[in-house]
């Protein structure tokens, strides 16, 4: 059974994909260049880092992009970047059953804990683990090895949760179980242990394991 669950943040808590995507248009475009939002959306969903760098050096625009497009990113309203349905539920499941919730992202704490304040989730979370730790970047398995340690998770009872390839892989280099968010119905260079096209159905499962025991 899923005692613990480690959470990705971007297009897997919360839908911010389409936040995102608008942002790098608009800083863009800002700079007098068009780019159709599908072809942004599919460079976003490799990494966000990706995809500025891909544009920055497309249109030899370097840091300025970046710049521009964190300018942008801080103006969006965390009602822009809801929680995808049943992502609050299987938190405080986890919690009923005496279990712990986290989060791995490479956003900044602050721009973190401004949408999870926003919909009052932030408590369900024992630890954010965020870029200002300094830890490698997914795939690199440092931050979930760090998470594991320093709570003495069982790696059989912990359930990783992300919507890309990366997500999958660093928390299979650290042992532990995995679920692939396939939103979109895309495959990935990556085997998950469960794979889902909804929260409502990780959300049965975990709740009908436990039943019994």
């Amino acid at each position: 059974m899923f005692k613990n669950t480690i959470w990705d943040f971007d297009g897997t808590l919360c839908n911010t994909y389409p936040s995102i995507v608008r942002s790098i248009k608009e800083a863009l475009e800002s700079f007098g260049y068009k780019v159709v939002e599908e072809e942004i959306f599919w460079n976003v969903k490799k990494t966000l880092g990706y995809a500025l760098d891909y544009y920055g050096k497309k249109f030899g625009l370097g840091k300025a992009l970046e710049e521009k497009f964190e300018e942008l990113s801080k103006k969006i309203s965390p009602t822009e970047r809801p929680l995808y349905d049943y992502t609050r539920e299987i938190c405080e499941l986890i919690i009923e059953r005496g279990g712990m919730n986290f989060i791995i992202t490479h956003r900044d704490l602050e721009s973190t804990l401004k949408i999870t304040d926003y919909y009052g989730i932030t408590e369900l979370f024992t630890e954010i683990v965020t870029r200002d730790h300094g830890f490698a970047r997914k795939p690199d398995p440092e931050a979930f090895s760090y998470v594991v340690e320093k709570y003495s998770l069982k790696r059989k009872d912990t359930l990783a949760i992300g919507d890309r390839a990366l997500d999958i892989i660093a928390a299979k280099n650290c042992g532990i179980k995995t679920c692939y968010f396939n939103e979109f119905g895309v495959s990935i260079d990556a085997e998950s242990d469960i794979e889902i096209t909804s929260f409502k159905e990780l959300y049965e499962l975990i709740k009908n394991e436990g039943k019994g025991k």
